[in-house]
């Protein structure tokens, strides 16, 4: 589907609904170094091999990596656009997955045109190529700076990542209580990854709970525990996806299993997003 009939259904899709708002999965982190972004390649890389149309963005508007991590070298990104030196044809690169990526760039106005095209809000065309795939992931850059809370508070839902470390949960914390000050009825969901076993991740998750709980009196769901896996760190190295590069071990089969049931929710209309298990 080229932008021009991408542009077209998504006009079509809001004379019959009225203004239309997509579903849009945004990862973030209280601090970096978590492995937000391998999660998010590896899941929008899953979700593409399953045959859905998936556009993963990276809006790390200082920090993008998401391209590096996939072995990619776009020649253009979204500031590059919103100046109008490129067409939004020429931002998109397709990975050999058949993913879809596009960098962020620097600049304010790229942060309003993604949030816009989030909400389902015009914004120049980019709301059409988000309105026309079947999943976009929105992979936001670490901690609680102005431009992450504004663009976190577009998405639905958001999976926070977290790791068992101290200083992970701190920041986790601090993260899940600005983002619901912004947007009170955002829907917020833990992903704990780099867990040694099952049983960690689970300590990790009560105690983070438990905080919210007390302290900002309402509850956290849990999405996924991710095992820690060496395989991950290989898959960094050579800048391959895990769920590519070393789709049998065990971390690449979590992660296919945990987009393979995010496609299906979305399939069936579930508003819930399950937790995925051992």
């Amino acid at each position: 589907m080229t932008l021009h009939q991408a542009q077209g259904l998504a006009r079509r899709m809001t004379a019959r609904r009225g203004t239309t708002r997509p579903r849009i999965l945004g990862i973030v982190s209280g601090k970096g170094g978590v492995g937000k972004s391998a999660l998010a390649i590896n899941l929008a890389t899953s979700a593409a091999r399953t045959g859905a149309r998936t556009i993963l963005v990276d809006g790390d508007l200082g920090l993008a990596n998401a391209d590096l991590l996939m072995g990619l070298l776009p020649r253009h990104d979204l500031a590059q656009w919103c100046r109008g030196i490129v067409s939004l044809e020429q931002v998109v690169c397709r990975a050999p997955s058949g993913v879809e990526v596009i960098v962020a760039g620097r600049g304010g106005e790229v942060a309003r045109r993604i949030r816009d095209a989030a909400l389902g809000r015009p914004a120049e065309g980019l709301e059409a190529v988000v309105a026309s795939r079947d999943l976009t992931v929105l992979d936001l850059g670490a901690g609680i700076g102005e431009d992450v809370l504004d663009l976190a508070g577009a998405c639905d839902p958001v999976w926070l990542v977290a790791t068992p470390e101290p200083t992970s949960l701190a920041d986790a914390y601090a993260t899940a209580k600005r983002l619901w000050e912004r947007r009170p009825s955002l829907e917020i969901e833990l992903v704990v990854n780099r867990a040694s076993d099952r049983a960690e991740g689970e300590r990790t998750y009560r105690a983070l709970a438990r905080l919210v709980e007390r302290f900002l009196d309402r509850p956290l769901a849990l999405r996924s525990i991710l095992p820690e896996d060496p395989a991950m760190t290989r898959a960094v190295s050579t800048q391959v996806p895990v769920v590519l590069g070393e789709p049998d071990t065990a971390i690449a089969r979590r992660l296919r299993l945990l987009a393979e049931s995010m496609l299906e929710e979305r399939r069936g209309g579930t508003r819930g997003w399950q937790t995925v298990g051992d």
